[in-house]
């Protein structure tokens, strides 16, 4: 039987909190005169001081008297510049933080998904959501919630985190079961590996905030003989690249569409290294992102204004490929 509900959120890993602060325990330093006799003490000017008080006590403390409000009066009035003159704020007046929009290399605000149909897609994290676990044959809903979210960890770590966006697919890897680490390890060497995880041509130019739109089903199954829970994810991932002020509505933005078919099999079946996520198939296309770079293993936009004619080179029809209920485009432009 076949699981598809709608997405939901699904819960994060629990927190640890954050370890109690400890106090630095010191002793008590006394001070010398408390550490050593003193026979004889001679008078300071401190000492001359508190005797010419002694003396003088009542006219002393007129004086200073004195004295304390004339300075409470001169402080009062300062104080009263400041907040009330023409250069200073009051408390009440504070400056308080603007949000401000996102700014383009040249310094101008603009929305990159601003006409394409990734405008209303979700931000890509929050489009990862996995349909209800329900318990499937041979498999517990504990089994298929565990399932689920590996493969929501894994969507995650290949096509949005920022390791794999600059090359580094180790924390991907570290979702799958170790029999196949070494498989897939060996994509990114030929740079076949487009098909299930995205890296970034160029830091300088993609721009955070990846949006998409996709649709996770499950089912159990076999393969081979093995009890395993097939779980397929569809989605369409939509990268925002900070292009010429000039390009034409959506040309900032490169689509990858993919399907991918992952298993995992069922613990009684397998040896443990073999425990855990397995890809079994995958495909994808892509628009608007540069052949050469994607030849590379790189993904990067190909909308550009030559420097000699500032010819503008169009980003293309998108076709079908943000429509999750229409078929996917069966190649690329490439």
């Amino acid at each position: 039987m076949e699981h598809t509900s709608p997405n939901e959120p699904t819960p994060k890993d629990p927190v640890e909190p954050p370890p109690a602060a400890v106090a630095q325990v010191n002793p008590v330093q006394l001070p010398e005169w408390m550490r050593s006799s003193q026979t004889e003490h001679q008078p300071t000017g401190w000492d001359r001081v508190r005797f010419f008080s002694a003396r003088h006590n009542g006219a002393l403390l007129v004086g200073l008297g004195l004295v304390l409000a004339l300075l409470m009066v001169v402080g009062g009035v300062v104080l009263v510049g400041r907040i009330t003159g023409g250069g200073g704020a009051s408390a009440s007046a504070s400056p308080t933080a603007s949000p401000t929009p996102p700014l383009s290399r040249v310094g101008e605000p603009r929305d990159l998904f601003a006409g394409s149909p990734a405008a209303s897609f979700a931000p890509a994290e929050e489009a990862v959501r996995m349909p209800a676990a329900k318990g499937t044959g041979p498999f517990t809903e504990t089994q298929v919630r565990t399932a689920l979210e590996s493969v929501r960890k894994a969507l995650v770590e290949s096509r949005i985190d920022i390791s794999m966006f600059m090359g580094d697919p180790e924390p991907f890897l570290a979702l799958l079961a170790p029999d196949t680490r070494e498989q897939i390890r060996a994509d990114f060497s030929n740079n076949s590996f487009l098909r299930y995880a995205t890296r970034m041509a160029s830091p300088s130019e993609w721009e955070p905030g990846a949006r998409a739109d996709g649709r996770i089903s499950y089912r159990a199954t076999k393969a081979n003989g093995i009890r395993v829970l097939e779980v397929s994810t569809e989605f369409v991932w939509a990268y925002p690249f900070d292009v010429d002020l000039r390009a034409p509505a959506g040309a900032s933005v490169v689509a990858l569409r993919d399907r991918v078919v992952w298993q995992v099999p069922h613990p009684d079946d397998v040896p443990a290294s073999a425990r855990g996520l397995w890809i079994t198939s995958a495909d994808a296309v892509t628009w608007n992102a540069d052949c050469d770079a994607l030849r590379d293993g790189w993904v990067h936009e190909q909308f550009w204004v030559a420097d000699v004619h500032r010819d503008r080179i169009p980003a293309g029809d998108p076709g079908t490929i943000f429509d999750l209920d229409a078929p996917a485009p069966t190649t690329t432009r490439c």
